[in-house]
């Protein structure tokens, strides 16, 4: 599998319906909960712009979408890179176009929520200026805690 930096062709770009079932897979091979088809089009649908891809020639190996917390704020709902993947910029490179998306619309600020024992997202949340605010109890479907980290645009 080759690195990212030695690929032919690596980059963002939005997410299209044909894309599905390698999103789904990737979300559910790379996070603690069950997405389904029908979920991630509708997050789709609800804001567009901000499901985006990430592909090494052609091959989808991450994604992120969002929605709009309010008129002022959005929220990530999901952020998944492939194991292959992962620490070789593809999650920021995701985080960049979402904040660029965000701007564009005028939003100012991001919160997401991540689990309280997940130190690497932790971390890569941290490194990108976002700060833990509050904790919440039993967020996830084992009952597991979640921070919730938000971020000034």
């Amino acid at each position: 599998m080759p690195a990212v930096r030695d690929a032919l062709v690596a980059g963002t770009r939005n997410f299209r319906p044909e894309d599905i079932r390698k999103v789904v897979e990737i979300g559910n091979s790379s996070l603690t909960e069950y997405y389904t088809d029908t979920l991630l089009l509708d997050l789709y649908e609800a804001w567009p712009n901000s499901f985006i891809v990430y592909t090494v020639n052609e091959r989808i190996v991450g994604f992120i979408v969002g929605s709009k917390f309010s008129r002022t704020e959005a929220r990530i709902l999901l952020l998944a890179v492939d194991a292959n993947f992962r620490r070789k910029g593809v999650g920021m490179a995701l985080m960049n176009n979402f904040v660029e998306v965000c701007n564009r619309e005028n939003l100012l600020s991001v919160r997401l929520e991540v689990r309280t024992d997940n130190d690497q997202a932790i971390g890569f949340y941290k490194a990108f200026g976002f700060s833990v605010i509050s904790v919440i109890r039993a967020y996830y479907s084992d009952a597991s805690d979640a921070y919730l980290m938000w971020k000034l645009l």
